[in-house]
């Protein structure tokens, strides 16, 4: 455990990873904030949602409160996730400034003008048309990407830029100076910007017939061969944990599974779950058993933070988070703790999806619990997804608590890792005082 904790340390404060923590920590406030109106969205006024349908609001609630409701959840998750890029590039550069007591404003501003070009070359290859806002790229899925550009403009100004000392007050004249002084590395980088941004216009005009990450993953969705679907959800595992959240979220989407329509049809003939022509689909076992419906895994991460936890940090975030957790809405968590590019989470993010796919398949083979065929309302609790998915197979509830509650006991050791890392860290920090 020290070894790990030590290990967790020294790669914590490599500067890339220190610049993450330190943005995902101030955007924290608006990604729970956003978590929260994400369930009001998905949840509450989505009327193929399990809150929906449960309280039948269809009935009870009025179509002006409706149209109220879903405007304004829609508005706040668009603005927050739907942009979550824009924040994340700007604090990145700005953060990996000051590591270096550089311009950390002019940084940020120099990041965001070169993400926007290099998204705007991007979507005029692939679309042919300019698509700024609506193509999805400067979402929360693809958050990773951003923090890698921000910390590479926030290195230009570290080795190009001069030092800057904040002071209390800047007049104009000072602001002025801070501008002129930025210019040229303001130019490098919306240059380099325009650089990447046309070799990836170059390159998707070439392959855009067959760029396509749901034709990619469409292989995976169909395959009754867990050869193949369990490597491909541990690899979408790590790329979510990388802040890559788009695999995760494709391989998930049963209802888009040709082989799931199959199955589908094939027991709406037969009257009978079982022996359906794809018992190992992977859409299937990815959405329902792999991340129970969105976030069942970190669910259990935060449940287990709360029973395990010695840290007063993280059980906040986990307490705030329950909520949205509880009913699929995980990014506001993922950002709080933060769960992305966190060493300690790692291990456990990539081995308990496959974990619970492995257990799931043996189960289905040894016809304790039938393969999983119905569509699920978004937002229903990850427990219970398995549940409704089997039409209301009770030996699959008891299933899939019982996979939950492993879930939880796998998340311990990492939860016990965090404890002993803060512990370590506690005590270098006092010994580097002793020394001073």
């Amino acid at each position: 455990m020290d070894k790990l904790a030590k290990w967790c340390i020294w790669l914590r404060r490599r500067s890339f990873f220190r610049v993450a923590q330190r943005t995902f920590a101030v955007l924290m406030p608006i990604a729970t904030v956003g978590a929260f109106f994400q369930v009001l969205q998905d949840s509450v006024f989505a009327p193929e949602s399990f809150i929906y349908n449960l309280f039948d609001f269809d009935r009870i609630m009025s179509d002006r409160f409706w149209d109220i409701g879903t405007s304004l959840s829609q508005c706040v998750v668009e603005v927050i996730f739907g942009l979550f890029c824009l924040f994340t590039v700007y604090f990145s550069a700005s953060f990996t400034a000051k590591i270096y007591r550089k311009d950390a404003t002019m940084a940020g501003i120099s990041a965001l003008t070169s993400l926007l070009v290099m998204v705007y070359l991007f979507q005029l290859g692939l679309t042919g048309r300019i698509s700024l806002i609506t193509g999805g790229y400067l979402g929360f899925q693809y958050t990773f990407f951003a923090l890698l550009l921000g910390y590479g403009v926030g290195q230009v100004f570290h080795w190009l830029g001069a030092d800057y000392e904040p002071v209390n007050y800047e007049h104009t004249k000072l602001v002025q100076d801070r501008a002129i002084k930025a210019l040229k590395l303001t130019l490098v980088t919306v240059i380099g910007g325009v650089i990447i941004g046309g070799i990836l216009y170059a390159a998707i005009s070439k392959v855009k017939a067959n760029f396509s990450l749901s034709a990619m993953t469409s292989t995976v969705e169909n395959s009754n061969n867990l050869f193949i679907t369990v490597p491909s959800t541990a690899l979408a595992s790590f790329l979510s944990w990388l802040g890559i959240e788009e695999p995760i979220l494709r391989l998930s989407n049963v209802e888009t599974s040709a082989a799931a329509t199959a199955n589908l049809t094939y027991v709406m003939r037969r009257g009978s779950i079982w022996k359906i022509p794809y018992p190992y689909l992977g859409g299937s076992l990815i959405s329902t058993y792999g991340v129970m419906g969105g976030c069942a895994v970190v669910l259990a991460l935060a449940v287990a933070i709360l029973i395990r936890g010695r840290r007063k940090e993280p059980e906040t975030v986990a307490k705030m988070n329950l909520w949205p957790l509880l009913f699929s809405s995980s990014r506001g968590f993922l950002v709080g703790l933060p769960v992305i590019l966190n060493p300690i989470y790692v291990i456990q993010l990539i081995l308990v999806p496959v974990v619970n796919m492995l257990i799931a398949a043996l189960a289905i083979f040894l016809h304790i619990v039938p393969t999983p065929v119905y569509p699920i309302l978004t937002g229903t609790p990850g427990p219970l997804v398995p549940f409704f998915a089997t039409n209301g197979n009770w030996p699959t509830l008891i299933f899939s608590i019982f996979l939950f509650c492993l879930d939880v006991v796998m998340m311990i050791p990492a939860v016990k890792l965090d404890n002993r890392t803060k512990a370590l860290l506690q005590s270098y920090e006092m010994e580097d005082d002793s020394h001073v």
